[in-house]
């Protein structure tokens, strides 16, 4: 897939800022395997470097050529056709329920540890979410049942400062097992943040000790007093978890995974100004952000993720060992309610949901289709390959 502007617009890009200034950003900066290949993907991503095909449009006889894209995830212009195949694939595990927005975050003196250690502590973040969220769950106190829930992982501020947080979309409810039925929330609660914080906190630490005791941070500079100072530290501080307004059904659930799940860390649309100089940005609201090009290659690549690293991931309801059994027979048991219930206005049918994909699929149909830069029609023709002898990865 292509992305293009409209024609005749101004369009900034993130590939561009590398493409310039990349080159000499290697010179003054060392740069791991990782970063080189993300570094070196945008650069080429959409240019005769990775080949591509030639269109002829059929509305003024233009000749067009369209390059290839370099299809890494963590390029900003590649996410949209993963992002639409990703929503279609889960489009069939959505539970006709409300869905909450819980966000977990790690503080900030553990930053610089997990920077370090980003393949061990990223995974670590998951765990003790996941498991914060399946106690809670599952807590007779509580629902006394099997939630479902994805946990996404973001390392970004705005300003693309390093920050690593999960973001977790939560049925509302879940599954009780032993009495087979389904445990609705409240409308409007799940759980409460600040216990859902000591949870957390403990279950990260706990885990934490044991992986210094293990040797699993020989090289961070920490000797057992350090070490034990951070942690003392880290337990005595609030850990932020945070709780969104929650979403109404399968349908902003849709929508909204899409639009969340495959963010990277800044979108070309954020991009306000490009010069030799200086790089400006939106962050939140008015707010902008202006540094240098060599600054901004930096933080964007402070959020590479490490090679094959998941940052999707399902639990409860929706692992993939339950997902052909105890899924299934939460979505009987839903249905068994719906169709008991009186009829009301709202309508969590998974026909709206179908039919508001299926909207969104001839929308993105559309925008598939290349369009002619010379007139802005979409009536290009392919009529040619250019072949390359670098492979997109």
């Amino acid at each position: 897939m292509h992305a293009h502007a409209p024609p005749g617009a101004p369009r900034l890009e993130i590939a561009s800022i590398f493409r310039a200034h990349g080159g000499s950003f290697r010179q003054k900066h060392p740069l791991s395997p990782e970063h080189d290949r993300v570094l070196g993907d945008l650069e080429r991503c959409r240019t005769a470097a990775l080949g591509g095909h030639l269109y002829r449009c059929q509305q003024c006889s233009a000749e067009v050529p369209l390059y290839n894209s370099c299809l890494n995830r963590h390029c900003p212009t590649c996410q949209g056709p993963a992002q639409f195949r990703w929503v279609a694939g889960r489009k069939e595990r959505l539970l006709p329920t409300d869905y909450f927005h819980v966000v977990f975050t790690l503080p900030a003196p553990l930053r610089p540890l997990v920077r370090r250690y980003r393949r061990l502590l990223f995974d670590l973040l998951f765990a003790a979410a996941a498991d914060t969220l399946l106690a809670f769950g599952r807590d007779p106190k509580r629902l006394g049942a099997e939630i479902g829930f994805t946990l996404v992982l973001h390392t970004w501020t705005r300003d693309l400062r390093f920050h690593p947080h999960v973001h977790a979309i939560v049925t509302g409810g879940g599954l009780n097992v032993a009495a087979d039925r389904w445990v609705s929330a409240r409308q409007d609660y799940l759980f409460p943040v600040e216990a859902l914080s000591r949870l957390f906190r403990g279950k990260f630490l706990h885990a934490l000790i044991d992986l210094f005791e293990a040797g699993g941070f020989k090289d961070s500079g920490h000797d057992p007093k350090s070490f034990r100072i951070l942690t003392r530290r880290l337990a005595r501080q609030q850990w932020v978890v945070y709780a969104k307004k929650p979403f109404g059904g399968p349908e902003p659930i849709l929508t909204y995974l899409g639009l969340y799940t495959h963010r990277v860390a800044l979108s070309n649309a954020r991009l306000l100004s490009v010069s030799d100089a200086l790089i400006t940005f939106r962050t939140r609201g008015d707010g902008i952000c202006t540094i240098t090009p060599h600054e901004f290659i930096r933080r964007f690549l402070l959020h590479v993720l490490p090679e094959q690293f998941v940052k999707i991931r399902h639990y409860g309801l929706l692992a993939p060992a339950n997902v052909h059994t105890r899924l299934r027979r939460a979505e009987e048991l839903l249905a068994e309610q719906r169709s008991s219930a009186p009829s009301s206005s709202t309508d969590l049918t998974d026909g709206g949901a179908d039919t508001d994909a299926q909207h969104n699929g001839e929308a993105t149909a559309d925008l598939a289709r290349p369009r002619c830069p010379h007139c802005g029609a979409r009536t290009l023709i392919l009529v040619g390959t250019r072949r390359t002898g670098h492979r997109r990865q």
